[in-house]
């Protein structure tokens, strides 16, 4: 199989992605207008429940169909088929089950579910488990570019919906229209992604015994993968349990633009993941990973600069007055962003090397801290307390991974990882050059 040329990849895929951030703030500002503080809460308490849901389920295979592909790319329509076959179970399951445990549902969680919303939060955690394996499908392929289309897709079909909700449909159920601009919009991805196949005999040499082998690695990337989504979304939660629906819309907006600046780290880690599985040398993998650290923290540094001169007015002009506590709660999740893209970028370093249970530990570690001192800070600072908790429960996860590999390398790594004025230099005149190659992007991607 061909190599992996890391640098136009994150180029292609930050075009798209760049486009696809645009698209989901638009869609984040409008639907938060439409849906007001209350719904807001809602809508982010259920989608966390299916993020939670459909990682559960995964196992986390999904997260080892880059490193797998690059390994055994014959496979390919194995994983495939699978994908396919599990998400026909899962969305028929889900929808019964759910709608035969409603009351139940209802209490254990605190909402009042109808049967339409639990038809569509089945279809939320189906399609989006769905669509994450197609993403991965194509990244192992290095078909970086097909699969950010259809990315873009998503995000462009979720803001029209979403717009025309705002413009034309204000007396429906905002809450239940949402849910069903967010299906589409994972429907519309997953069509672009599954038809290249659909007609093929995809299904032939299917190997349910490579499956099985499959699941023993990706037992490592599922407690790996549940333990980081429920470091990122347990305090919400948490924040439910001990404080109003109104609080809940607060913070769920605060961290999402964690989560919007953590997206740019999560598409590089996930081309890093293929890219570290093709080296065998250790130095070219530090290198690799040294020049990506410096760009994100050049790059995390200046968006959080510009949040804390521009926010307050900004969040005040874009969401009304309700939403400018915002404001406060992001100023202590600012360490959040640092340590959670951090995190994420030396974690795939980890995982390029096996997947190996330490990479399991850390952040398991890291969320119980995050736990306790949401249980100890939420009841005295109120949300503010989730953010520091959450704060302090990045950074350690992070910190961690580079206390582990340091002494597993006996002190190499950190001396490695320190940036030298020629890596500065180096990596000024690579921003330069992708700045330049950006601009003239747009034909060469189409």
């Amino acid at each position: 199989m061909a190599g992996i040329n890391l640098k136009k990849n994150i180029l292609i895929s930050s075009f798209y992605r760049v486009l696809g951030m645009f698209l989901a703030f638009l869609t984040g500002w409008i639907s938060t207008r439409f849906l007001g503080v209350e719904l807001k809460g809602q809508y982010g308490y259920l989608i966390t429940m299916s993020s939670f849901a459909w990682l559960i389920i995964d196992l986390g295979i999904h997260q080892t169909y880059p490193y797998l592909l690059r390994k055994e790319p014959e496979k390919g329509n194995i994983l495939f088929a699978w994908s396919l076959l599990q998400f026909c179970g899962e969305i028929l399951f889900f929808s019964a089950v759910g709608l035969a445990l409603m009351p139940f549902l209802s209490r254990l969680l605190k909402f009042d579910f109808t049967p339409t919303i639990i038809i569509l939060v089945s279809g939320a955690i189906s399609l989006t488990k769905l669509n994450m394996h197609m993403q991965m499908h194509y990244l192992g392929q290095d078909k970086v570019r097909y699969g950010n289309i259809c990315q873009t897709l998503n995000s462009l079909m979720m803001l029209v919906v979403v717009v025309l909700g705002y413009l034309f449909f204000t007396s429906v159920d905002r809450l239940v229209y949402v849910l069903i601009a967010y299906n589409l919009a994972m429907l519309t991805s997953i069509i672009g992604l599954v038809f290249p196949k659909l007609f093929t005999r995809f299904w032939r040499g299917f190997d349910l015994s490579y499956i099985f082998k499959s699941y023993n690695l990706g037992w490592r990337v599922f407690l790996s993968s549940l333990f980081i989504s429920l470091l990122i979304r347990f305090d919400m939660m948490l924040i439910r349990r001990f404080l109003s629906f109104d609080a809940l819309g607060i913070y769920a907006v605060a961290s999402n633009i964690v989560e919007m600046l953590q997206m740019a780290s999560n598409m590089v880690g996930s081309l890093l993941l293929v890219k570290l599985s093709d080296l065998d040398d250790q130095q070219e993998s530090w290198n690799t990973l040294k020049k990506v650290f410096i760009f994100f923290f050049g790059l995390l540094t200046v968006a959080n600069l510009g949040f804390v001169i521009l926010g307050k007015p900004l969040l005040s002009i874009m969401y009304g007055k309700d939403f400018t506590p915002v404001y406060n709660v992001y100023l202590w999740l600012i360490p959040a962003s640092f340590g959670l893209s951090f995190g994420s970028l030396f974690n795939t370093y980890l995982w390029s090397k096996g997947f190996p249970w330490i990479s399991v530990l850390l952040p398991a570690i890291a969320l119980t801290l995050n736990i306790v001192l949401d249980i100890i800070l939420i009841p005295i600072m109120g949300i503010n307390g989730a953010a520091l908790a959450t704060s302090i429960g990045y950074l350690s996860w992070f910190i961690a991974i580079l206390l582990y590999e340091n002494h597993k390398t006996e002190g190499r790594f950190l001396r490695y990882m320190k940036p030298s004025r020629t890596d500065l230099e180096e990596m000024s005149s690579s921003v330069k050059d992708w700045a330049d190659q950006l601009k003239n992007s747009k034909q060469g991607v189409k």
